[in-house]
């Protein structure tokens, strides 16, 4: 039971949606300081130049953008682009904030992401959600698996960060800077439809999509990582994993699957009596880091 209770997490960010400056510098210091422990320690106020809440903000937003691996230190993918290689350290590219989406729903270190992108749609017809919906959603979920319900309050703070990382606040003069400091805020996942539930909360939309600016080297990048050595994996699996993550519609997800095949030798799709099934040649650490270089264009 104490494993279940700790893979769903909806707290931790100190009510601070993650901003787009915190990513590098937070990815500097960890490498720099060789660890996570300079968190603990007064002086990252001063190396990172904000506050003790937000310095907790920064560690869980590392963590939940698959910055900071659960070893404690910096991954794999953030030393490709923040430290080492360096290919795209201020997310210039919109690679880099797909990256940025798959891992915000992969690691579920912010449970919240996960479950509204994946497990919430699995079986709903309409797109559309409201606060009140997930957040009984979730408790039920919760509840099913023995776990202690979420509270109110925490949800709802939850919550209202989980929709400033994608929706843009109305506009005035404190908001304005903080529109450029949401990373994924571009990708546009989330749409306020205007409407408003019985209980006067806002409806949301999910935007699932063919998703155009999905390269197929990140969307390779993705499977491989996702599916680690594997060599046949199914339709279905894509598309509860890299599909709901990357929001894809169920076209999207198709011809991005074609064409990483057209484009990849070591990706083979077969549709053999029903079964559909991304036969993976090469699943190797290494190849993964080539897609992701390839996407920009250093192979």
């Amino acid at each position: 039971m104490i494993s279940d209770q700790e893979s769903y997490r909806f707290s931790g960010h100190d009510t601070f949606h993650c901003k787009e400056q915190w990513i590098l510098k937070g990815a500097q210091l960890v490498g720099i300081e060789e660890g996570t422990d300079v968190f603990k320690e007064n002086r990252a106020i001063s190396l990172l130049g904000v506050g003790k809440n937000m310095v907790r903000s920064i560690n869980h937003w590392l963590r939940a953008f698959g910055v900071i691996s659960k070893d404690d230190e910096v991954s794999n993918f953030a030393k490709l682009l923040f430290l080492e290689d360096k290919l795209d350290p201020y997310l210039e590219n919109d690679g880099s904030l797909w990256l940025l989406q798959y891992y915000l729903c992969k690691t579920n270190h912010s449970s919240i992401f996960q479950l509204i992108f994946s497990s919430y749609f699995s079986d709903k017809a309409t797109l559309d959600f409201s606060e009140y919906q997930i957040f009984n959603y979730v408790n039920r979920l919760l509840v099913n698996k023995g776990i202690k319900e979420v509270a109110e309050k925490t949800f709802n703070s939850d919550f209202k960060v989980f929709i400033r990382t994608y929706v843009s606040p109305a506009k005035n003069e404190k908001t304005v800077e903080d529109d450029f400091n949401a990373p994924l805020l571009s990708l546009n996942l989330v749409s306020d439809t205007g409407r408003k539930n019985a209980a006067n909360q806002t409806i949301y939309r999910l935007n699932r999509g063919v998703q155009d600016s999905v390269s197929c080297e990140i969307f390779g990048y993705c499977i491989l990582d996702e599916f680690k050595n594997e060599t046949s994996i199914t339709y279905d699996e894509i598309r509860k994993k890299i599909g709901s993550y990357l929001c894809l519609s169920n076209e999207g997800l198709e011809i991005l699957i074609d064409k990483l095949c057209d484009e990849n030798n070591e990706f083979i799709y077969k549709d053999d009596a029903g079964v559909r099934q991304l036969q993976v040649k090469n699943n190797s650490e290494n190849f993964k880091n080539i897609m992701l270089k390839k996407h920009y264009g250093i192979q």
